[in-house]
């Protein structure tokens, strides 16, 4: 697994996003947490407050006459636990044990004391509810008289649903702004870097292109990451010209043994001397092999250069053409009529450079008359195309894909070949912004056809 597969693919926005957002919902609910204890805290303390009032009430209403206690529990005394959730309320007065008035329910707390009173939450007749009680001192009396209220929770829940609805209400709303207004924020934080995506995409796909990018189109935050690719740039071109170097070299050093081997197979095939039948195969063989090396060598030179290469000159189809005409001629010594070539009357210039243009027209015809028949016909048409097609069986059309793999030979193909002249035409097509298509010539397969189509010049 490469390094680059370990880790799986991320936005930079989305990560931003979560980073902007993510806190700020953690802030809004710890707020959230700290407004409702606060709530419940106020909430309670004012209903708590309102509980003693009217408790206070109840006790100034307790009279003792001829020794004997009366309460007058008006219906405005209890009007200060009025709401609009109709709480129920509960009240009782005892003398001791002894319960004077009110709900025989409420208990009798052993905290409560004279001077303030002591709060309760307990469940009278199945409701739950919220109980203060005070004792009262009268002098003469050695029981205090013990004053209960209770009102149900109804109305603090109210209050809390309400409270909690308006402190909800304002986080969330935060929270969705600054997600819908981070977004665009950060979209337009980082349109300084489609700048610099614009200026990567403007090079040319194969293209050697090592220049160093530009680091002010990105923002500085991305200043490391452009500095660390400029230096690897650096170093890749310093490979690819040391590669190119030692390609070149040994072009020159492996042509210069093979001319040589040439030129003394050929004087030793024009000599006098009578070879005998054996001597003069091995003769012939030594010469074709010499020949398919030289080509080969060729070939993986064109593909090097074809790797690298990115024209946008402009180029006469027609007199390039031509030119891989005769060289075919001269290579192949063909018979009369076995090559022909059809030109438009007026010139197409197109966007290539003239000898690569030659030696892709050179390998489609050397893989016509290799591995189909002839003739092989070269037709240039005005539009900018070029079509070179054999009279052979064709190529099965699982097949076809495959042909301009490096160093792919068809298995039916019986002629000799190193699987690299249609790799160096379609590589060279792409370095001149052209379209090559392979193809049979009709339904029964009669012959290959292949088309570079290029860009009007």
């Amino acid at each position: 697994m490469t390094r680059a597969t370990v880790g799986s693919s991320h936005s930079l926005v989305i990560r931003l996003l979560i980073a902007q957002v993510v806190p700020l919902a953690l802030f809004a609910i710890v707020v959230l947490a700290v407004g409702a204890w606060t709530a419940q805290r106020v909430v309670a303390d004012n209903a708590d407050r309102l509980l003693a009032g009217a408790l206070q009430t109840i006790r100034e209403t307790v009279s003792v006459e001829d020794g004997r206690i009366s309460v007058d529990v008006a219906p405005w005394a209890l009007a200060l636990l009025d709401g609009p959730e109709r709480d129920a309320v509960f009240y009782s007065v005892r003398d001791g044990d002894r319960l004077i008035t009110g709900y025989g329910e409420l208990p009798s707390l052993p905290q409560a004391q004279a001077d303030k009173p002591v709060f309760a939450d307990l469940s009278v007749r199945g409701v739950s509810v919220r109980m203060a009680q005070q004792t009262l001192n009268i002098p003469g009396r050695a029981v205090p008289i013990r004053v209960s209220i209770a009102q149900s929770l109804d109305s603090r829940r109210a209050s809390l649903r309400e409270l909690y609805r308006s402190m909800l209400l304002l986080p969330a709303l935060l929270v969705v702004l600054a997600a819908l207004l981070v977004w665009p924020a950060l979209q337009w934080g980082l349109n300084s870097m489609k700048r610099l995506i614009d200026d990567l995409t403007r090079r040319p796909a194969l293209a050697a292109d090592f220049a160093p990018t530009d680091i002010d189109l990105a923002p500085r935050e991305f200043w490391p990451v452009l500095n660390a690719f400029n230096q690897l740039l650096a170093r890749l071109e310093a490979s690819t010209s040391g590669v190119q170097r030692f390609a070149a070299d040994a072009s020159h050093q492996l042509r210069t043994p093979l001319s040589i081997m040439s030129a003394n197979l050929a004087l030793l095939a024009a000599s006098p001397r009578p070879w005998s039948l054996r001597e003069q195969r091995l003769i012939d063989d030594s010469r074709d092999a010499v020949g398919r090396m030289t080509r080969l060598i060729e070939q993986l030179l064109s593909t090097a250069r074809a790797d690298g290469a990115h024209i946008d000159s402009s180029a006469d189809l027609s007199r390039a053409v031509r030119r891989a005409c005769q060289t075919a001629r001269a290579r192949h010594e063909f018979p009369h009529g076995a090559l022909r070539l059809r030109l438009p009357a007026q010139p197409v210039v197109v966007i290539g450079a003239e000898d690569l243009i030659a030696e892709q027209i050179l390998n489609l015809i050397d893989n016509a008359f290799h591995h189909g028949a002839p003739p092989v016909i070269v037709h240039v048409k005005a539009t900018g195309a070029v079509c070179v097609w054999d009279h052979g069986q064709g190529v099965d059309e699982a097949t076809l894909p495959h042909l301009t793999d490096r160093f792919f030979r068809a298995a039916s193909t019986q002629a000799s070949g190193s699987g690299l002249g249609l790799a160096i035409v379609h590589t060279l097509a792409e370095a001149q912004t052209a379209q090559f298509e392979l193809g049979n010539r009709g339904l029964e397969r009669t012959g290959l056809v292949g088309k570079i189509a290029f860009q009007l010049g």
